[in-house]
């Protein structure tokens, strides 16, 4: 792997990123302004769409172990330093304490997938709920399957360019989900969403 990438792929990635802050800060200044209309037309709360966020750091952050730990330090500097600052010290605390993931797991699956939930049901948090559950598994599988690869492949530019890439299908995923929720709003990703919507029965 180089130690430095090329400009082309920095631009690609600076912009990328840009274009999802943007989003999200829009989608969010979109929602509070727009905030007494939604409430009218949809009987989705502000409880609901906060707790709906909440669940996705779960995969966040089996992303960022997998595959971003990899991949990050290679990215641009300034890009780098936003991530020292923000995410890696709650990265480190979870690759640290590896019984924290399936104990939340758990919990979740506890207190919102089952079908005696203690917890009154809310179909968009257990839609949300449920999702990113099911994106955990997901990006748990791809982590395991991209270290059983031989060093050598993970270590060369092939290496570098797939775990590249399923760090920004996890990102963008998790960023999709994510603004779907600030809005109100069921992620339709594919074939993810629809097994969600089988397995509680169809209820939203």
């Amino acid at each position: 792997m180089a130690n430095q990438l090329p400009i082309w792929i920095i631009v690609i990635i600076s912009t990328l990123v840009s274009g999802i802050i943007s989003i999200l800060i829009y989608q969010l200044y979109l929602y509070i302004l727009q905030n007494k209309n939604n409430t009218k037309k949809s009987n989705i709360t502000l409880v609901d769409r906060l707790g709906s966020i909440l669940p996705y750091w779960l995969p966040l952050l089996e992303g960022l172990q997998n595959f971003g730990q990899q991949i990050l330090p290679d990215y641009p500097f300034s890009l780098m330093s936003i991530y020292k600052k923000t995410l890696m010290p709650i990265v480190i605390f979870y690759v640290t304490h590896p019984a924290l993931a399936f104990i939340i797991f758990f919990i979740l699956y506890y207190l919102f997938v089952r079908a005696k939930s203690p917890i009154p049901d809310r179909p968009f948090i257990r839609f949300n709920v449920l999702q990113s559950i099911l994106l955990f598994l997901i990006n748990s599988l791809l982590g395991a399957t991209f270290r059983a690869l031989p060093i050598e492949f993970r270590m060369s530019l092939y290496g570098f360019m797939l775990c590249n890439t399923l760090f920004w299908f996890v990102l963008s995923t998790i960023t999709y989900a994510f603004i779907k929720s600030i809005q109100g709003k069921y992620a339709q990703i594919p074939v993810i969403s629809q097994a969600v919507k089988i397995q509680i029965n169809n209820r939203l």
